[in-house]
């Protein structure tokens, strides 16, 4: 026959077991969480920027092979073309933003012509073509300073480009999407931009 002591100690076991359990179960999730959020933002398709009711697309037609890239927003390339190796000349150069000017699209032509002209590439594997395209556009806003930790950044003048670079055979070797940001002119942005892409593709 059980006394009441130890039917308080079974009770008090009981409790302890499920609080236990719930913390166990807690823990599980919490240390799931950045892992599931982690793999799904790898990808451009599950990212809040393609969800995104405003989404600007460029000249890319599919983004379901696009993930983060290294000094780039999101990228999708074959690693054994060895991008370094090829030389890289513009070609077509559009402009889908809201910002609709001449003057705009000769100044990005002339700063990605020149960040491709100046590359140390030796061109062993030939010449791919570079097929860009202006997304978007976001003119210097100072008000945005206050915005805490961020706010002097998002300031600056901004823009975004996507860039196929295909081969003789009209092939797409690589994707690129990405948005830059720097100084008060769109220009400088797009400076940035030039920058960014041209060191992701001496890397690889």
């Amino acid at each position: 026959m059980k006394t009441h002591g130890s039917k308080m100690r079974s009770t008090h076991n009981k409790r302890y077991m499920a609080i236990c359990r719930c913390l166990c179960l807690l823990l599980l999730m919490v240390l799931l969480s950045p892992m599931t959020g982690l793999c799904s933002s790898d990808r451009f398709v599950d990212s809040d920027e393609y969800k995104d009711k405003e989404f600007h697309k460029g000249n890319i037609k599919d983004y379901s092979d696009m993930v983060k890239g290294d000094n780039i927003d999101w990228v999708s390339s074959n690693a054994a073309q060895n991008l370094a190796q090829y030389n890289i000349r513009l070609g077509k150069v559009e402009n889908k933003s809201g910002t609709h000017s001449k003057s705009l699209v000769e100044a990005v032509k002339a700063t990605f012509k020149s960040a491709f002209d100046d590359r140390e590439s030796k061109g062993s594997k030939g010449t791919l073509t570079a097929e860009l395209c202006v997304f978007e556009t976001q003119d210097y806003s100072p008000g945005k300073a206050w915005i805490p930790f961020v706010g002097g950044h998002q300031m600056q003048a901004g823009i975004g480009i996507e860039v196929l670079l295909v081969d003789a055979n009209n092939r797409t070797v690589a994707k690129f999407r990405h948005f830059a940001r720097r100084g008060v002119a769109i220009e400088s942005a797009a400076e940035e931009a030039a920058g960014d892409l041209t060191k992701y593709i001496n890397k690889h």
